[in-house]
């Protein structure tokens, strides 16, 4: 488990820094974010803050912020498409987090 939610952080933290689009599956659904943190939340779990747009969203799920459970996480691929902004009301002090690991 540890070997695993290593790689994921390593591969998240590279597309945070290179502003890659990721894929993956979250709780029976698909979906293709924009990474802007990498961090512990207050339930000392690994998470991915990201933007989703609802074009991109499972479902009838409104685009916004969202964090992401490391633990819940499947089939994670990093694209080759990249964003080029951070996305309204990002915070990087991101205070749901007990640390940051890596953000835009």
């Amino acid at each position: 488990m540890y070997a695993m939610y290593s790689y994921l952080l390593e591969e998240l933290s590279r597309a945070v820094g290179a502003r890659l689009l990721i894929q993956f599956d979250y709780s029976g659904e698909n979906y293709i974010v924009e990474p802007h943190l990498v961090g512990v939340n207050h339930h000392n779990q690994d998470c991915l803050c990201a933007w989703f747009d609802s074009k991109k969203a499972p479902g009838n799920t409104a685009a916004g912020w969202r964090c992401f459970l490391f633990s819940n996480m499947e089939n994670v691929k990093l694209l080759d498409d990249r964003f080029c902004k951070k996305r309204p009301g990002y915070d990087p002090y991101n205070s749901s987090m007990n640390r940051i690991y890596y953000r835009i």
